[in-house]
């Protein structure tokens, strides 16, 4: 026959709790182990009514003792691997930018605004830069090549995508 099993052990299991949780639920409550012996049922109620709910399930969670609303149980669960699994992006993110291969996104678009900027007022400068170009001409296809080179030129600085990323990387840098 085996040994009978002490206070703490029966409370627990009848609580589905952890021994030490158990403890600590008598100690808080000021009962005694000789106490609780007495009337198992009452020190029973007592635990569960001391016993700090978050803790157990805490517990339970971490694979430590019983008990607790399982439902909770499994939802504490799915929070703490939805947030290991947000640390690990959130470090992917940054070893990718300390490596060079992410940069700001507001930078980047800032970037290209300024850039878009500066060559809607150059194509609107146009007119007043052709204009003593092509005073007095009288050939067309003249007057249209120097148009078109300058047009060229303008949309040249958007066209070109080494000028383009250069020009992001020194201002993401900055």
């Amino acid at each position: 026959m085996g040994r009978p099993k002490g206070v703490i052990r029966q409370i627990a299991d009848e609580a589905g709790l952890d021994p030490a949780t158990v403890r600590r639920s008598l100690a808080t409550a000021g009962v005694t182990e000789a106490q609780a012996a007495a009337d198992l049922a009452k020190a029973v109620d007592t635990v569960k009514a001391v016993a700090d709910p978050a803790r157990i399930v805490g517990h339970a969670a971490n694979g430590r003792g019983d008990g607790g609303n399982a439902e909770l149980t499994d939802t504490l669960a799915a929070a703490k691997a939805q947030a290991e699994r947000l640390r690990a992006r959130k470090l992917e993110i940054e070893n990718a930018k300390a490596e060079g291969r992410l940069i700001d996104r507001q930078a980047y678009t800032d970037t290209g605004a300024r850039i878009i900027a500066s060559v809607r007022t150059a194509l609107l400068a146009l007119g007043y830069r052709l204009a003593d170009k092509v005073a007095g001409k009288t050939d067309t296809k003249e007057i249209a090549r120097i148009i078109e080179a300058d047009v060229r030129d303008v949309l040249g600085a958007l066209a070109d995508e080494k000028t383009f990323f250069e020009t992001v990387e020194a201002e993401a840098l900055s």
